[in-house]
């Protein structure tokens, strides 16, 4: 019996995340594919291009998962939001909807020995409620000329994309 409540023990053990260091395991540079991958376009109320993402919980009062230092990389570069037309980017890093962009820049923080602390996450946060425009257009494998071909989808007003209603306290998807 000893022996069950120690192996139920272990198995829980293993299956919690730690919470010194959630890390974003739903997005291209971590594990998946760029094929699986969700196209999301946004604008933000300020550039914040250049600034790491992390994901709070919906209301905006713990950060829920971040990124390794070694996480801001694709395919050997730093995996900062494509531009496209008329001020929109392309996100490379895996955001959402609860997103919210750190005082440290992609570079910076990608030469820590370590993601920082939970608490030091939470005073460098740059913006709590960055985003004024967020859509989803499907997969990434479903555009040969991706760059393009979303462009287009822009200047045509996302036909067949799902925005997002942003309000002052976060973001609901229409």
């Amino acid at each position: 019996m000893r022996k069950i409540y120690s192996f139920i023990l272990l198995l829980s053990l293993l299956s919690c995340k730690s919470s010194q260091h959630i890390k974003n395991n739903k997005d291209p540079m971590n594990g998946k594919n760029e094929a699986t991958a969700s196209v999301i376009i946004y604008k933000t109320t300020k550039d914040f291009s250049d600034l790491v993402p992390v994901i709070m919980d919906a209301g905006r009062t713990k950060i829920v998962s971040y990124p390794a230092p070694t996480d801001l990389f694709y395919q050997s570069e730093l995996a900062k939001p494509t531009d496209l037309k008329n001020g929109y980017l392309l996100d490379n890093r895996g955001i959402s909807e609860n997103v919210v962009f750190l005082k440290y820049t992609y570079e910076n923080y990608s030469k820590l020995t370590e993601a920082p602390s939970l608490k030091e996450l939470m005073s460098n946060i740059a913006d709590k409620y960055p985003l004024k425009e967020m859509i989803y257009c499907g997969k990434r494998n479903q555009y040969k000329e991706e760059i393009k071909e979303l462009n287009v989808l822009i200047e045509k007003g996302f036909p067949g994309c799902k925005k997002a209603k942003i309000t002052p306290m976060g973001v609901n998807f229409e």
